[in-house]
């Protein structure tokens, strides 16, 4: 199976429009079997640009994954893709009978940080015993991303999101996010974790102190899930 992760796409212009447009141009060639969205889909007119994105999105024809992040509503985003009547909108997706997509909403209202302690025992009951293998997704880096400067703005209460995983490890293949604008990727709970390109302004590398600007074109993560393992590619479109 075929899961096409897009992040950060940050729509607030037409030029922001327009690198969309390439990525989801891209993505018809190979046809994926599900789409997640990482967060961060518009900056304003939240809602009318939501109805547009989504819009997009069904025209493949496949399940569709949304989790908010930081510049996103909250309520313009429950409004239009649905989720639960209140409080966060964490979601499950299922693929081909064989596979979840658990979406967790770790935005906290007015910060750029997220938090997982909300969603804790809501994601501890989804992987309990006998569930199908599952690839988590959420906005903020519950991880160390080797960036000082940004281990401000992670996902707070890692360790105990971490428990929660580690106990399902059997069940998790993996758990990616975005926030960042760049590609990482490194281990989480002893699974995979990856972090995807932005599809808006590619994001700093920062290493040792040094900032390095690196250009990169808009892109995407494109997670393969056979046999119970998977592989993550990322995917730059020049």
């Amino acid at each position: 199976m075929i899961i096409a992760q897009l992040s950060d796409i940050h729509i607030d212009d037409d030029a922001s429009w327009a690198r969309l447009e390439r990525v989801l141009q891209w993505l018809r060639t190979i046809g994926p079997d599900a789409i997640a969205v990482s967060g961060d889909l518009a900056n304003h007119s939240h809602r009318a640009a939501y109805e547009a994105l989504k819009e997009r999105f069904t025209t493949f024809g496949v399940p569709l994954l949304v989790v908010p992040g930081n510049v996103d509503d909250r309520n313009a985003m429950r409004a239009v893709f649905g989720g639960p009547a209140q409080g966060q909108l964490n979601s499950v997706v299922t693929v081909g009978g064989g596979l979840r997509l658990i979406g967790l909403d770790v935005t906290v209202d007015g910060a750029v940080h997220g938090d997982a302690a909300p969603v804790l025992d809501w994601l501890e009951a989804e992987l309990g015993p006998g569930g199908a293998p599952a690839l988590i997704f959420l906005h903020q880096h519950p991880f160390n991303c080797g960036m000082d400067e940004y281990e401000t703005i992670d996902c707070r209460n890692q360790e105990a999101l971490a428990l929660v995983v580690g106990k399902a490890r059997d069940t998790v293949l993996g758990i990616s996010c975005g926030h960042l604008h760049r590609p990482m990727f490194t281990r989480f709970a002893g699974v995979p974790a990856t972090l995807a390109p932005a599809i808006g302004k590619p994001g700093t590398l920062v290493v040792n102190g040094k900032k390095a600007i690196s250009g990169d074109p808009p892109g995407l993560l494109v997670h393969h899930v056979k046999d119970g393992i998977l592989v993550s590619h990322v995917v730059s479109v020049g």
